[in-house]
């Protein structure tokens, strides 16, 4: 009997011994579960709850923002999608370009997901039958100012009357703007106002340099005149002329998403936004380093300029119902100036992001 009493006790002791080393074996990889891509899943922790996944993006987004002021507010976020270390949620293939019209095309080939457009470019997009767009935020208000050079004979818009004002723009906001605020101080473009478009803002600088020219132009090159030309003065806040006679917001600028890209890849969108939140609220700041990220983000090529230029851009990130009001309220202001400038009629409901 004590025989057995031994043989049982030794039994249960090796029994106990090849359960400890099995646990020691295993120890390494308890609670660790394998995505589909191979990175560990969430787990529980010691106190037995649930970590919080991180956050979901695409692999990669892909965004052009035009240089100037509509591609203004990006600057810090363009710096930290090339940075070495990883400083944004989403993985970014950002160009900065100057031609919308090479914008557009990149948008109907599917090549970008998101784009920085003037307002009526993003509502005809809206009328293309070929694309398929929605809005996403407002990244400006207006931008516009009318230079002087050599007088004060320019104080308000009545007094740009038997005047010649130079500007780029014919067919697209600025063209509509101003006409619009002649008409609301009782003038009218070719009878009381001439107006000159040229095709570049560097040949309305060789127009300014004449004593006595009037201009109008966006910031920052209206910055960039003012230090070329000494004698050359700002006259009129067309943001301020505007909000004489209207009771909305003026807007310029605006972000679009291909409609695919909102509807698959919410979370990356949702994550942009943030973080394009995040970087207009670092340029609008207009210090030394916003002055920094926005020459290294290639939108303007100087310093000193970007510091002057940047309080004057009227920089934001309009979301939501507010962007809705916003941007519908000018639209329905240029449709009355020209349907064709907006595409031929109004965006519906479906064009605003999360409306």
């Amino acid at each position: 009997m004590k025989k057995l009493t031994k043989v049982f006790a030794l039994l249960t002791a090796f029994c106990c011994l090849i359960g400890i080393l099995a646990g020691c074996a295993g120890g390494g990889q308890e609670n660790t579960t394998l995505t589909a891509s191979g990175s560990p899943a969430a787990s529980e922790t010691a106190s037995g709850a649930e970590s919080a996944p991180g956050p979901v993006s695409a692999d990669e987004v892909r965004v052009a923002f035009l240089s100037g002021s509509t591609g203004l507010g990006a600057s810090k976020l363009i710096v930290d999608a090339k940075a070495e270390e990883k400083k944004t949620v989403n993985r970014y293939d950002i160009e900065v370009i100057a031609d919308p019209s090479a914008v557009i095309a990149g948008l109907k080939q599917g090549k970008y997901d998101l784009a920085a457009l003037p307002v009526n470019v993003a509502a005809k997009l809206w009328n293309m039958p070929d694309v398929d767009v929605q809005l996403v935020a407002l990244n400006t208000l207006g931008v516009l100012y009318v230079l002087e050079n050599g007088s004060e004979t320019v104080k308000s818009v009545a007094d740009l009357s038997g005047k010649t004002v130079y500007t780029t723009g014919e067919g697209a906001t600025p063209q509509y703007i101003l006409e619009y605020l002649l008409k609301k101080n009782g003038l009218e473009a070719g009878k009381d106002v001439t107006v000159v478009y040229r095709a570049t803002a560097d040949e309305v600088q060789a127009d300014a340099t004449a004593e006595g020219a009037v201009v109008m132009l966006p910031e920052p090159k209206a910055t960039v005149v003012t230090k070329a030309i000494a004698t050359m003065r700002y006259a009129l806040d067309v943001t301020a002329e505007w909000d004489k006679v209207s009771t909305e917001k003026l807007t310029q600028g605006c972000v679009v998403a291909l409609k695919t890209f909102a509807s698959e890849h919410k979370d990356a969108l949702d994550a942009f936004l943030e973080e394009y939140r995040a970087s207009v609220e670092f340029v609008a700041k207009a210090d030394d380093a916003a002055a920094a990220a926005v020459v290294e983000a290639g939108i303007i090529g100087k310093a000193p300029i970007a510091k002057i230029a940047i309080p004057k851009s009227n920089l934001v990130c309009m979301t939501g119902a507010e962007m809705k009001k916003t941007m519908s309220a000018m639209l329905s202001v240029l449709f009355e100036s020209d349907p064709k400038s907006i595409g031929g009629k109004l965006p519906g409901d479906g064009f605003y992001y999360g409306q």
